[in-house]
């Protein structure tokens, strides 16, 4: 009998040491949620609506606007237009990530063929950045993403426009 209470009173205290620990992780994990919704609700505030740049350089000329609906959902469209040739015209769509950076796709035709292109952007103050870096086709399908996306710079630089 008293192996049966000292196993029982085992068995509990080991449920209850279990149970608080669970709770304690379960907070933990609340306030960790919350903190994250306060910091995309603070992303969210500070990109809403659309938002245009442009670039004209000699006479070729690149458009982007750019569309915030969530942070997890951000659209657009990009035309970049060099003077006497084809250019490119299409869709873009991502999402906003903790950095204030736009990862997106670029869906677009360019000479009759249909691509995508990953692109990396950034509003600062009036003006939107465009990473640049090598880029691959790994798959030869004509899906173009970075070599190393953690060697591409910003480099271009549109000016805030009006949208059209």
């Amino acid at each position: 009998m008293t192996k049966l209470i000292y196993a029982l009173t085992t068995v509990c205290a080991l449920l209850f040491t279990t149970a608080c620990s669970n709770k304690s992780a379960k907070e933990k994990s609340t306030e960790e949620t919350k903190q994250a919704e306060v910091a995309k609700q603070a992303i969210s505030e500070k990109f809403m609506g659309v938002y245009c740049f442009a670039r004209a350089e000699n006479k070729d000329s690149t458009f982007v606007s750019i569309n915030f609906l969530s942070d997890d959902d951000v659209r657009g469209e990009m035309i970049w237009q060099p003077w006497q040739k084809d250019g490119a015209r299409g869709f873009l769509k991502g999402k906003l990530n903790a950095a204030n950076e736009m990862e997106l796709v670029y869906d677009y035709m360019i000479e009759g063929n249909r691509q995508t292109e990953t692109k990396i952007m950034k509003i600062e103050g009036d003006n939107l950045s465009i990473k640049v870096g090598e880029l691959m086709d790994p798959k030869n399908d004509g899906n173009l993403v970075f070599k190393d996306a953690s060697k591409a710079t910003y480099k271009t630089v549109l000016t805030k426009a009006i949208c059209k």
